[in-house]
């Protein structure tokens, strides 16, 4: 297993994010999203529904909601209307494909694939949806941590997000329509964050964990980790 406490300011890069709804990215990936803005990643946010069966009645709250939350983190959002429980694996290609051909992201983070029976199944169309695009286009992908029933879940990657637990929150919080589910709440958020804490071993701090599913690198990523490793012996 990988842990990384920061990630590397190589060159402006871009990472997309694609959920079925908002809230779905804060809950499992908020603190590295964060951390990949404040080190100068592009972190743009794909939301495939509208929120129109959410806990709000009132239209356009959960889109409120999201840019609140990414003013806290960094992160940009682009919306779209794909009816919620109806949406097909060919319409979320569609999208998906369109929004690579702006953004040409660098890494793709998007829902764990999960058996209906476990997971939602806006989820895991959009994860087997997605897949197909990062492979096909050979773009790195990680899969985030389910917010419940993590069966399935071998997660492989770690980020140690304890300097931004407090965005995290934060920005779970923007999500005032959906505070009534138990996963939203502060304790909740908090367990969860320390368990992959102590999946490490580490006694203290809070993480986040992916499914590094495919990772795509270059000639420049080893330069550029030459060069801080040069860096470091040159002023240890």
């Amino acid at each position: 297993m990988n842990t990384y406490s920061e990630l590397n300011k190589f060159c402006q890069r871009t990472v997309l994010t694609v959920y079925a709804h908002a809230d779905d990215e804060v809950l499992p990936a908020a603190g590295t999203l964060s951390l990949m803005s404040k080190a100068g990643w592009n972190v743009r946010c794909l939301i495939l529904t509208d929120g129109g069966l959410s806990s709000s009645p009132i239209k356009g709250t959960r889109h409120q909601e999201a840019d609140a939350a990414g003013k806290i983190i960094g992160a940009t959002y682009d919306f779209h209307a794909l009816e919620e429980c109806n949406f097909s694996t060919q319409a979320v290609i569609k999208v998906t494909e369109e929004a690579i051909g702006r953004w040409q992201p660098d890494l793709i983070i998007t829902h764990a694939p999960q058996p209906e029976k476990y997971g939602h199944r806006d989820h895991e169309v959009c994860a087997i949806a997605v897949s197909n695009v990062a492979t096909r286009k050979n773009i790195s992908l990680w899969y985030s941590a389910p917010p419940v029933f993590l069966r399935g879940f071998e997660p492989n990657f770690f980020v140690d997000i304890t300097s931004v637990i407090e965005e995290k929150v934060a920005a779970i919080g923007c999500y005032e329509s959906e505070t009534n589910k138990a996963f939203m709440q502060l304790d909740a958020i908090l367990v969860l964050s320390r368990f992959w804490a102590r999946e490490l071993g580490q006694k203290d701090g809070y993480f986040e964990a992916f499914e590094i599913s495919r990772q795509c690198v270059n000639g420049s990523f080893f330069s550029a980790i030459a060069n801080n490793s040069y860096q470091a012996i040159k002023h240890s």
